[in-house]
């Protein structure tokens, strides 16, 4: 009888793993068996927004809420496989605090934010605030009509600190940088900026300074995402919301200083991991099933792919990379 017993709860339980599995497998949509949607909205930086792709505008405009969807990148893909109306939102250089000051009227963002929001006379020091309210309608309405809504953000809000850092310390080098070329890409700015620092790369106190920078720039990331994710569910409740986390594409990158490689991976990496793990499962709202997070470490981009002709030049998906990214959205998504 026992064995009879412990036969048929194997079984039972064998049976109930194949459903599950079976279950899962059929959720799971792909690029040509996809639910549809009827408007899919997305939110981001460089890396959604196509930078370094054909078709990308390299003069973007940073007065008007909606650029152009760059082909074979990401958005595009879940546009077609979703055949949703696009609302393409991400922005190149768009920070964490950007984002939250377009969806909130009250928030103005920092001192960086004319950089990349609307500024008085294009002088990315003065804030015109009649054109971000335009801004703010257009996003916050492009958000309230969605079905689907994609937020990918974060990688520049990890390079601040060590430009913020460099920047401070460097005045006494008498190596100070321009801010103003990290507007469309912070990674590449930093990188060629640590080369000319190789004296300030050995100081201790830049390493105790940058420490301190990493820590409150988390703070920082952790406060605004929370605040944006917040948003999007008060303008917009019964959205899927997809929340893409960050890759390390400089993961075994180094900088040369003195003969000595300077792991500069590690620097944007562990900063990097716990960007993500908050994302995951350390905000309050992960929990709340507001939305879903999926996984993006080790794609491919021109950094780590020897077979781009920018290899180990742009830290951007490759073509292939932005496939990855979409597959992995899509595998959240139901299926039609």
């Amino acid at each position: 009888m026992k064995k009879t017993m412990k036969r048929l709860i194997a079984a039972l339980i064998a049976v109930f793993t194949l459903t599950a599995v079976l279950s899962m497998s059929s959720f799971a949509a792909t690029r040509t068996q996809c639910k549809k949607y009827s408007v899919y909205t997305c939110l981001g930086d460089s890396v959604a927004a196509g930078y370094s792709h054909p078709g990308y505008n390299t003069d973007p405009d940073y007065n008007q809420a909606e650029w152009a969807v760059v082909p074979n990148t990401y958005p595009d893909i879940l546009q077609k496989a979703t055949k949703a109306k696009i609302h393409q939102l991400a922005h190149s250089g768009y920070r964490t605090t950007d984002l939250r000051a377009l969806l909130y009227n009250d928030y103005n963002g920092d001192g960086m934010s004319p950089l990349r929001l609307p500024s008085t006379n294009n002088d990315c020091r003065h804030m015109n605030y009649d054109k971000l309210n335009e801004l703010r309608a257009a996003f916050q309405n492009d958000i309230a009509e969605s079905d689907l809504i994609t937020l990918n953000i974060g990688i520049n809000d990890s390079t601040q600190p060590l430009m913020i850092t460099m920047e401070t310390l460097a005045a006494d080098y008498g190596l100070l940088g321009s801010q103003l070329m990290a507007l469309l890409d912070p990674y590449n700015y930093v990188k060629n900026t640590l080369l000319n620092l190789q004296t300030l790369m050995t100081d201790a106190q830049f390493y105790v300074s940058l420490a301190q920078a990493e820590l409150d720039s988390f703070r920082m990331f952790s406060q605004n995402f929370d605040a944006i994710i917040y948003r999007i569910h008060e303008l917009n409740p019964n959205a899927k919301v997809v929340v893409i986390g960050l890759y390390n594409a400089s993961e075994n990158d180094t900088i040369p200083s003195g003969g000595i490689g300077i792991p500069i991976g590690d620097v944007f990496g562990s900063l990097y991991s716990s960007m993500n793990q908050y994302m995951e499962s350390g905000s309050q709202y992960a929990s709340y099933g507001w939305y879903t997070y999926v996984d993006t470490w080790g794609i491919s981009s021109h950094m780590n792919d020897p077979s781009s002709p920018m290899y180990r030049g742009d830290n951007h998906p490759t073509r292939t990379g932005h496939g990855q990214i979409a597959d992995k959205v899509l595998a959240v998504l139901p299926k039609k």
